[in-house]
């Protein structure tokens, strides 16, 4: 059921579904910034009519003109901006990843809460059921002058006490079922039924665990990807303080007639070649720069603490298993001491 569970999320979870499109969109900027390194191509046609005010005279005029521009990536300019929207775009099928493998641990955690929450809505049950049988037992004690009328009130109490906790277990398994149902993309009618029991911790996690394996962490992964993009918008900004050589060219004609248009022997061509350089911008080429440096170290930053955030996780992980396992060795310890307790109690109360 779990492995069903988790299909189905991976294929309807709307948030997943979200992030899925967020990819989508960095493909399509992909796309924009490699379209740098060819011309482009454009084509204008244009008609015109004017008055003369003094012969009163008409004439129209009709232009088609072909233009070409391109720009040559002298300082590499263009590849370091075409490298940051390669880079950008493999963070966030990074961040994609890391979120279909979280969404797998949320609904795994879910599904294990709703395990528990059966359980813990059992267990109540069973206690509120020993609680009457015990009302049961003490009323008949004081219908024959066994018992006083504080210890029926005081086990009336309990029980109470015992259907309450019923009846707030029974919401929260409800919500533990919503929870579920929305990872997997579900209406949340807290309707899903869940037959399954929580699994013995038996096996032990390796403490020898390889630092590359959380080189493999999606997350970390995006993180590193994004550092690398910020550092080519750094190689970016600086050169946009250099010159910049365009290539610019045309081909049209104008004429009076539409027909003549076409005609190749008045079409006319140019090519045009310009250098242009920025002289005086307020230091606004060198504050974008700056900007750009500063957040190659904000980059820097948040690469650090995603890496010790999966050491800690890896850390509190462990911890966490070692701990459970001995809280599950004690527990069971202390069921089987109780159980032989209620039995032992009962006896002597009944004699």
């Amino acid at each position: 059921q779990i492995v069903q569970l988790v299909q189905q999320a991976l294929s309807k979870n709307h948030a997943l579904q979200a992030k899925a499109l967020q990819v989508a969109i960095k493909e399509q900027q992909l796309i924009v910034s490699g379209a740098v390194f060819w011309p482009s191509f454009d084509m204008s046609l244009r008609s015109s009519r004017t008055k003369n005010t003094q012969t009163e005279a008409l004439s129209t005029t009709h232009s088609l003109n072909l233009n070409l521009s391109y720009e040559l990536d002298l300082w590499g300019k263009l590849s370091d901006a075409d490298r940051q929207a390669n880079l950008d775009f493999l963070a966030e099928q990074a961040q994609f990843t890391q979120a279909k493998q979280t969404l797998v641990a949320q609904v795994a955690s879910a599904w294990f809460k709703v395990i528990e929450a059966e359980q813990l809505l059992k267990l109540y049950q069973k206690r509120a059921t020993n609680s009457e049988q015990s009302l049961h037992i003490i009323a008949s004690g004081y219908e024959q002058g066994l018992n006083s009328a504080l210890d029926v009130y005081l086990t009336r109490n309990e029980v109470n006490n015992e259907l309450s906790r019923v009846a707030t277990q029974q919401a929260e398994l409800i919500k533990a079922k919503r929870i579920l149902e929305r990872f997997t993309g579900a209406y949340p009618a807290g309707e899903l039924i869940v037959n399954a029991d929580l699994p013995k911790l038996e096996s032990t996690i390796s403490l020898g665990l390889p630092a590359n394996l959380l080189t493999q962490k999606p997350a970390l992964v995006a993180s590193w990807y994004q550092l690398l993009a910020k550092d080519a918008n750094v190689a970016y900004a600086h050169k946009q303080r250099f010159p910049a050589l365009k290539l610019t060219g045309s081909l049209g004609n104008s004429d009076s007639d539409l027909k003549e248009l076409l005609s190749p022997s008045s079409l006319a061509w140019s090519l045009v070649s310009n250098i242009t350089a920025p002289i005086f911008n307020a230091g606004k080429l060198a504050a974008e720069q700056e900007r750009a440096r500063l957040e190659r170290h904000i980059s820097e930053q948040n690469y650090l603490d995603t890496l010790f955030n999966a050491f800690s996780d890896v850390e509190n992980g462990l911890t966490t298993e070692q701990n459970l396992q001995q809280r599950s060795i004690t527990t069971v310890r202390a069921k089987e001491n109780a159980e032989a307790a209620q039995t032992l109690a009962f006896e002597q109360y009944q004699s």
